[in-house]
């Protein structure tokens, strides 16, 4: 059931506050000390996004936090569940992407008013969300015409690293610049009116290695950081979680509430260093973010021949339980074959990593695949496909075979299927 409701947001001082000009005289200096510098024009317009973990408590209150301050006009928040940063353009192969596990959004609807749309797992017994459209940058830039933009996002990003452990550098760092740079740089691009971004990184997962999470903050930092603000949130909230879920990453209730009130604190004291008013919008900026000529095309736009081997599975990866990857509703598991000759295509490689679904939409997907069997495979990589971030899970430890999909399994991701 999708609930629809409008609730009151902002609150009014008490009027014997400001009973006496003698008493507020002697409070201005002090409350002036304390309040954010002045915002443009009479109160700033907040664009805020996020994925799954938004989703568990922290976008809500953190939406409850900017629409509650007096220096801001407008707040806009879109929660959308299984997102990475091309999931909001309108790029291909994420054009017309939905969410298929858990939407809100809450957009100012006049003054001291809010329009709520939710859709989450829990709002009915046994019932799953539907699907949803992912909102998309370009548009909401243009309507909104937002100040500042707060964009929670990286869980997803984990998943480029499928033994959920070790980095290759020289693979992951390109692949993640290509999901980080097409998004910032179609959000500052003109008459974009943002001037601030706050890149809220993810608090510590237990689901991949601190290296993993390193590199994916040093990463970001140094792909997006000289236009972006980017908040480590790992040391604004202790780990283990209060009220976690299994698969050690999302969680719920107080632990949440926190983590937004601290990265409001962060935000709303870096706002009161300076007048937002005095900031050029980030679309004047001299700085390019043009991917250097040696990265690889982005996902977007690669192109790729398919591959065909013969190859004799010799590795299997097991699946883990659903609720070991909810609320997400898809989930890979890699396969390693020994690759007995290529058929069409190139690949010099003796094995070769294919990822296959094991879960679709929730449901086991039955792998017939046995151990010394050898199969006729047609190929792309899963790089450039949409379902490159997905949940997924590898033990062979090859962390040097690029991995790809079946041609076959690409056309079952949901989106494809449509």
């Amino acid at each position: 059931m999708i609930r629809w409701k409008a609730i009151a947001v902002l609150s009014v001082p008490n009027a014997r506050f400001f009973s006496t000009l003698a008493i507020l005289s002697l409070l201005a200096p002090r409350l002036l000390a304390q309040q954010p510098a002045s915002a443009p024009h009479d109160g700033i317009n907040v664009l805020i996004l996020g994925d799954s973990l938004a989703l568990c408590g922290f976008g809500k209150r953190l939406d409850e936090r900017f629409r509650k301050s007096p220096f801001v006009k407008t707040t806009f928040t879109y929660l959308a569940c299984g997102t990475n940063p091309l999931s909001w353009l309108k790029d291909r192969p994420y054009t017309s992407i939905k969410t298929h596990c858990g939407f809100v959004s809450i957009e100012s609807a006049g003054p001291g008013r809010a329009k709520e749309l939710e859709d989450v797992y829990g709002m009915r017994r046994g019932s799953v969300p539907g699907s949803h459209p992912v909102p998309k940058i370009e548009d909401l830039i243009a309507a909104i015409r937002p100040d500042i933009l707060i964009m929670q996002t990286g869980t997803n990003l984990f998943d480029m690293f499928p033994d959920r452990k070790t980095v290759n550098p020289h693979r992951h760092g390109p692949e993640l610049r290509n999901y980080l740079v097409p998004f910032v740089a179609k959000a500052t691009r003109s008459p974009s009116t943002l001037r601030k971004i706050y890149w809220v990184a993810s608090p510590t997962s237990g689901r991949v290695s601190k290296e993993i999470q390193d590199f994916v903050l040093e990463q970001t930092r140094a792909d997006i950081g000289h236009l972006a603000t980017v908040i480590d949130s790992r040391p604004l909230v202790s780990y283990p979680y209060k009220h976690m879920e299994p698969d050690r990453e999302h969680f719920i209730g107080a632990d949440m509430d926190e983590w937004a009130d601290k990265v409001f604190g962060i935000v709303e004291h870096d706002l009161s260093l300076q007048p937002l008013a005095s900031l050029k919008p980030l679309s004047e900026t001299a700085v390019s973010l043009s991917p250097p000529a040696e990265s690889p095309t982005p996902p977007a736009e690669k192109k790729e021949e398919p591959l065909q081997v013969s190859a004799r599975l010799i590795f299997k990866t097991p699946p883990i339980p659903v609720k070991e990857f909810l609320p997400y509703q898809e989930f890979l598991v890699g396969y390693v074959y020994e690759v007995d000759h290529v058929i069409a295509g190139e690949y010099t490689e003796k094995q070769i990593l294919v990822m296959h679904p094991a879960y679709i939409g929730l449901r086991r997907q039955w792998l017939r695949y046995r151990i010394g069997r050898t199969y006729k495979l047609r190929l792309h990589e899963l790089e450039g496909t949409l379902w490159k971030t997905v949940k997924s899970k590898d033990d062979s430890g090859l962390i040097n075979l690029q991995p790809y999909i079946r041609i076959e399994d690409e056309a079952k991701h949901p989106e494809n299927a449509r």
